[in-house]
């Protein structure tokens, strides 16, 4: 096989860090609040096997019902994966007895109407199971949404009960479904296929490429290739702007699954192909980062990609749609699986530590939007699944908060590859190592009760935001070979730094990281609750208030209203130039303990301010500033 790195099993990875700790709890106690028969009520509607049960609320009573519960399969699978290292047997017998249910039901239903088919959706036609996908055909009238999309989430939930879960008859139903698929897909003409293509499907390719691997059955492999869009791909490298207005997060899969492609087609044992797809996936992603990302990971504006660059002209209440961070990290981690270039662990990192932690309210629930617009709040979805919407970004988020510990370390032949700095015990081989990441002390240790002192076989990603990297390897290296001491213990001492991020299309838009965390002006919580609908069952803060200052931004689904107040400009002192506070920004910005000052600049009326900031991650329950005007005296 093609692939140099191998992720770690996730029952050997126990997550210690008490921030992701917490977030992972709370992602645990939602999917032990799921009900197997209400999650199994839209499937059984559908093919008419009576139930008493009402399907989840939101999304999933709706066209696109199925879509969040074939997230849930997927998490509810990993979940077990990460349980079977032990920690608690009673919830790992819970999931298992929930994971069979529901797989004895899908199987139920797929004999009920005898094709393999299933779906949850509304039901529009009691004697058409698929009108969604005839409308998209133009072979029936009717309603429909996304199907090919939800579809997928279904499949591939399905499928990570089989493979991560270890569930019986997973893998027959799967496989049942993923034929009905072939069966519809490989009988397209060439318009049925485009007309299909033009509406969002999730990550189809994705799932049945993952299927050839498994089974080496070639008809996946030609189903998938169906999914793949060439010419699209090589049209979004090829003209300037080209991705302006683009869905984002229907468009990120689309790449994922056309690299995953990469492996099918290597197991096949054609390498051109195999090169072809890992090259298209670069360049998009190499886009993606430099034209429409911001500090944090996070991607778009209403969903959608923007002009090349337009990163400050498009700072809305509507940024950074929860999904595209999903998506982008499981083509980072592919990438880096297939080629080990650190680029993509460091687009990883920074994702997870910002986009990602915050993104789980301090009550639980989940985000949609991120905005990047100073003065602005997120919005949490209910913590309960009775109450809760199931957005995309919801089922997304239940796999993001369950799978945390597949980021953290890799392996390649004989070599444990630590490429995260999230405080964990690690079991690799016959050895349990923990490791311990101290930021405000600036320290990490790794320490191992069975290590002898000397060489070892792990390898630590050494983050290039450390100051004093170079006096730990040579900056043309990325890892570390770890060392133990003469008692189990290794350490590594660590300087932080603040750094200054910017925006291309305007160089007066700073914002501030120390080490891996994005910083932000805390701005209180006037104002709040007070929405704007952004979407179907989505809303968005309305107001923008920005200390004493505030404005109403209305939104149209697809366009939102940007505007700037006077309260965000800050004035450097005399003398000092933009790029001198770059250069310097140490003179600007003071640590004290755990806390953080931005200090000696004035605001727009020349009075002199001294603003608080925080990790971005830690402003769940107020309005936050991550990007500020900062201008010289003379401008």
């Amino acid at each position: 096989m093609f692939m140099m790195y191998q992720k770690s099993e996730l029952n050997a990875i126990r997550i210690t860090d008490r921030r992701w700790k917490t977030c992972e709890d709370k992602n645990a106690l939602f999917l032990s609040s799921m009900d197997p028969e209400r999650v199994l009520a839209g499937f059984r509607r559908t093919c008419k096997i009576k139930t008493d049960a009402e399907p989840y609320g939101g999304w999933e009573n709706s066209l696109i019902a199925g879509h969040g519960t074939g997230h849930y399969f997927s998490a509810l699978g990993m979940r077990i994966a990460v349980l079977r290292r032990g920690d608690n047997t009673t919830e790992l017998e819970e999931s298992l007895a929930k994971a069979n249910a529901i797989v004895t039901g899908l199987k139920e239903c797929q004999e009920k109407l005898g094709n393999g088919f299933l779906s949850a959706a509304t039901v529009q036609d009691e004697d058409n199971p698929y009108i969604q996908f005839d409308v998209l055909e133009g072979k029936a009238e009717g309603q429909q949404w996304v199907p090919w999309y939800a579809l997928h989430k279904v499949l591939q939930g399905i499928m990570d009960l089989w493979t991560y879960g270890r569930i019986a008859g997973a893998k027959e139903t799967a496989l049942a479904l993923a034929d009905w698929v072939c069966d519809r897909v490989l009988s397209w003409d060439k318009e049925t296929r485009k007309k299909v293509l033009s509406v969002e499907y999730g990550g189809m390719n994705d799932s049945l490429y993952q299927l050839y691997v498994l089974t080496c059955n070639n008809r996946y492999l030609s189903a998938a290739e169906v999914f793949d869009e060439p010419e699209l791909y090589e049209d979004l490298l090829s003209f300037k702007n080209r991705m302006k207005g683009v869905h984002a997060n229907a468009t990120i899969p689309k790449i994922l699954g056309y690299l995953e492609g990469a492996k099918a087609f290597d197991k096949a044992g054609i390498k051109e192909e195999t090169e072809l797809r890992i090259t298209t996936a670069e360049r998009f992603w190499d886009k993606v980062l430099r034209n429409q990302t911001y500090a944090t990971g996070g991607i778009g504006d209403m969903e959608h990609f923007f002009t090349d660059g337009l990163l400050d002209g498009s700072r809305t209440q509507c940024n950074a749609e929860s999904c595209c961070c999903y998506n982008m990290m499981k083509l980072s981690q592919l990438l880096f699986e297939l080629t080990g270039k650190t680029k993509y662990l460091d687009y990883i990192e920074r994702t997870l530590w910002n986009a990602r932690l915050g993104s789980v309210g301090p009550d639980g629930g989940y985000t949609y939007f991120n905005p990047m617009a100073t003065g602005y709040y997120r919005l949490y979805s209910p913590s309960e699944p009775s109450e809760n919407p199931f957005w995309c970004c919801v089922g997304t988020a239940l796999e993001d908060f369950t799978m945390i510990a597949d980021k953290i370390c890799y392996h390649k032949d004989s070599d444990l590859y630590i490429t995260q700095w999230i405080s964990s015990e690690i079991r690799f081989g016959e050895q349990v190592y923990q490791l311990r990441v101290d930021y405000s002390k600036g320290k990490l240790t790794i320490s191992c009760a069975q290590c002898d002192s000397g060489m070892t076989d792990i390898k630590l990603r050494i983050p290039r935001w450390i100051k004093n990297r170079d006096s730990i390897l040579p900056d043309s290296e990325d890892f570390l070979d770890v060392a133990f001491r003469s008692d189990g213990t290794f350490e590594l001492d660590l300087e932080m730094q603040f750094r200054i991020t910017g925006l291309p299309d305007e160089p007066s838009a700073i914002g501030f990281m120390y080490g891996p965390f994005v910083l932000c002006v805390p701005l209180g919580n006037d104002k709040w609750g007070i929405t704007e609908n952004a979407g179907i069952e989505v809303t968005a803060p309305a107001w923008k208030v920005v200390f004493d200052a505030s404005v109403k931004c209305n939104i149209n689904y697809g366009k939102t209203q940007r505007a700037v107040l006077d309260r965000e400009y800050l004035i450097l002192p005399e003398g000092v130039t933009l790029q001198d506070f770059s250069d310097a920004p140490e003179k600007y910005l003071v640590k004290d303990n755990d806390r953080f000052l931005l200090t000696g600049l004035k605001d727009f009326k020349g009075d002199p301010v001294c603003l608080p900031l925080i990790p971005y991650y830690q402003a769940g329950n107020e309005r936050y500033g991550i990007y500020w005007y900062i201008h010289s005296s003379q401008d």
